[in-house]
């Protein structure tokens, strides 16, 4: 092996990272690059405690721009180990990659790159095609392979409660995608971990970026329902009660919607650490 990447393969790494879903599309992260290994910190100037409190959605980002770097990293013929990081002396620091050639990635995540710059957060009323039953089981299969479960949202008194918790949050932001405009019958999935904490959010995140690539590349909408997981009480509602106890971390939308614009992405240079 080399030194380490070159700065081509560098900026590729940086662009698919920065293409990852966050709250309010905050992107806020960071990344530095040491031979082989990329370390990915948090950017605390573009958190927001005020609606994120715990930094659940944080780390979910954290998560996706992960995923997305593994993706990348696949497509330059590279796998990448992720190591979750906690050091009182970098406390910015939550997780290093390290890379290396070759690797069940390469096959398993380089189909998913065109994908990276293709997927939106798609606010807009789906219409209602359901989703085919093959599509269901990938996305299923795909958050198992991350570490997370995918448990569709059908039972009508889980909807109840979510619709609740939307109605809750967009009194504070009526600019949110609320339930009650939804297509009649929407189609929604809870994703969970076993257990709670920023490194079963970091998975979650992970598993969710996955899934999200997934839908893209069959031509699926998606939207990640912030809002319904940040009630702690509706949380545990909107959970299955006769299911396997898991940490609900995110509620995804699907369906058939229609093409949505790109939103603006941070530079590379502003996301890269000396």
């Amino acid at each position: 092996m080399t030194v380490g990447l070159g700065e081509q393969e560098r900026d590729e790494l940086l662009r698919a990272a920065v293409a990852a879903p966050s709250l309010h599309n905050s992107q806020p992260w960071k990344f530095r690059f040491r031979g082989w290994e990329v370390e990915v910190h948090r950017d605390r100037a573009r958190e927001q405690p005020a609606e994120d409190p715990d930094g659940r959605m944080l780390f979910l980002a954290l998560g996706a721009a992960i995923f997305n770097l593994r993706v990348a990293a696949a497509r330059l013929g590279l796998t990448a180990v992720v190591r979750s990081v906690s050091d009182r002396h970098r406390p910015d620091l939550v997780a290093e990659l390290d890379l290396s050639p070759g690797g069940p990635d390469v096959e398993q995540l380089g189909p998913l790159a065109p994908y990276v710059v293709r997927r939106r957060t798609n606010r807009e009323p789906y219409d209602e095609r359901r989703l085919p039953g093959d599509v269901r089981t990938l996305l299923e299969f795909s958050a198992r392979l991350e570490g997370a479960e995918l448990d569709w949202l059908n039972q009508p008194a889980r909807l109840k409660w979510l619709r609740l918790a939307t109605k809750v949050e967009s009194s504070a932001d009526a600019t949110r995608r609320m339930l009650a405009t939804f297509e009649h019958d929407p189609q929604l999935a809870v994703l969970s971990t076993r257990y709670d904490g920023p490194d079963e959010w970091l998975r979650a995140g992970q598993a969710m970026q996955r899934i999200l690539l997934e839908a893209t590349g069959r031509g699926v909408s998606t939207s990640v329902l912030n809002q319904a997981i940040e009630h702690e009480v509706l949380r545990w509602l909107i959970n299955d009660p006769l299911g396997t106890w898991r940490r609900p971390q995110a509620v995804i939308s699907l369906g058939y919607g229609p093409p949505t614009p790109p939103v603006p992405r941070r530079p590379i240079s502003d996301v890269l650490l000396d």
